[in-house]
C-alpha cells in the first residue's frame, strides 16, 4: 500500500490537487506506514504534512448538452437530467453542444478546439489510433444525432 499510496501523493501534487496529496500524504506520515515510505520521498512528503498547501482549484463548470445545467466539466452523468453525457476523446471532459466535431473514421466526439490543439503535436486518433490530420475535421454545429437520451437507445 505505501508504493501506491507514494505514486498517489506525487501525481496529485503534479496535478494540483494539493488537497487531496495532503490527505494521503497524512496517512503515509500515520506510523504504521511512515518506516516504510522510500527515503527520497520522506522529506518531501513529511513537508507536504508539515506545511500543506490545501488550496485546490475548483474545477471549471460547462452546460450539459441535453438541459444546460452547469456541471463540472470532468463529469459524465448530469444531476439534472440524468442523462450520460458523451466524453471528449481528446480530453476526457464532457462535450459541449457548441465545440462538437467527431473523428471521421471511429465517430468517436471530441471538443472541435482542443482536438485541433491536439492534433498540432499528435498525428492519430487517440482512440482509434488512425492517421489524421486538421483538415479532415469538421466543427458539427447540429450535434442532435449524437445526443441520445438512454430512453431512446
Amino acid at each position: 500500500i505505501v508504493p501506491i499510496l507514494t505514486s498517489t501523493v506525487i501525481e496529485c501534487h503534479r496535478a494540483g490537487l494539493k488537497n487531496s496529496a495532503f490527505s494521503f500524504a497524512a496517512m503515509l506520515m500515520r506510523p504504521e506506514y511512515r518506516n516504510k515510505v522510500d527515503a527520497k520521498y520522506k522529506k518531501k512528503i513529511e513537508a507536504m504534512v508539515r506545511r500543506p498547501d490545501t488550496s485546490e482549484t475548483e474545477e471549471a463548470t460547462t452546460p450539459c448538452p441535453f438541459c444546460e445545467f452547469l456541471l463540472p466539466e470532468c463529469e459524465l452523468l448530469c444531476p439534472e437530467c440524468k442523462n450520460n453525457i458523451p466524453y471528449c476523446i481528446a480530453t476526457g471532459r464532457h462535450m459541449l453542444k457548441d465545440d462538437w466535431t467527431v473523428c471521421p473514421h471511429c465517430d468517436f466526439p471530441a471538443l472541435y478546439s482542443e482536438f485541433k490543439i491536439m492534433l498540432n503535436t499528435e498525428s492519430t486518433c487517440p482512440m482509434c489510433s488512425e492517421r489524421l490530420n486538421l483538415a479532415q475535421l469538421k466543427k458539427i454545429s447540429d450535434c442532435t444525432q449524437y445526443l441520445r437520451t438512454e430512453v431512446e437507445q
